[in-house]
């Protein structure tokens, strides 16, 4: 299930994420708007996770070498960590998987901010754990569209759900090919009632 609705001429409206602005891996700023009429792809991590934040970063490091020539696809991973992941660190993060500045995001923000951008404005789990060194986060891969519309969900360690998501990434460029692109249309915004 993903954030959609329905309008009164029965057309599908899916939910646009609201703007932000995060700093990266490189120590610049990524505003949402810049990622407007491309396809990109969302999850959240930390880079001191034990658990499943590598096991999602190597799925993610999978699709970016499947789609490394196309540039009209970006991937942004964003921390939920704000005192451990300083920019050296999404820095080093981002080596270790390969990740193609410019292409593939490591983005920071404030604690407040970024639970606030999972929580409201993608719909998923960030939050603090019990253990102070420790965080709870989606394991999902989230497919925003040209025009910063979330498209779907995919489970992030699961290999066959991150084919399929790799397959709607192609028909979502297919889109932009055929000149679907960039349509800023504030009707696009889905009502949360109807989302779910």
């Amino acid at each position: 299930m993903f954030p959609k609705g329905v309008d009164e001429k029965g057309d599908t409206v899916y939910h646009t994420i609201p703007s932000f602005k995060l700093q990266t891996q490189l120590g610049d700023t990524l505003v949402s708007d810049s990622l407007q009429g491309q396809v990109y792809v969302v999850d959240f991590f930390y880079t001191t996770c034990p658990g499943v934040c590598p096991r999602m970063s190597s799925q993610m490091e999978r699709v970016q070498k499947s789609f490394i020539k196309d540039n009209k696809i970006r991937f942004v991973s964003i921390s939920v960590d704000e005192n451990k992941d300083s920019v050296p660190a999404l820095k080093a993060y981002a080596d270790k998987h390969n990740a193609v500045p410019g292409k593939w995001y490591f983005v920071r923000g404030s604690k407040q901010e970024v639970f606030d951008l999972a929580q409201k404005g993608f719909f998923v789990s960030a939050m603090d754990d019990k253990n102070p060194e420790d965080f709870l986060h989606s394991e999902k891969f989230i497919l925003v569209d040209y025009n910063g519309n979330i498209r779907k969900y995919y489970n992030g360690l699961d290999s066959n759900s991150v084919n399929l998501m790799m397959g709607d990434i192609v028909l979502l460029l297919k889109d932009i090919e055929k000149g679907y692109s960039f349509r800023k249309d504030p009707k696009k915004k889905a009502r949360i009632k109807d989302l779910f």
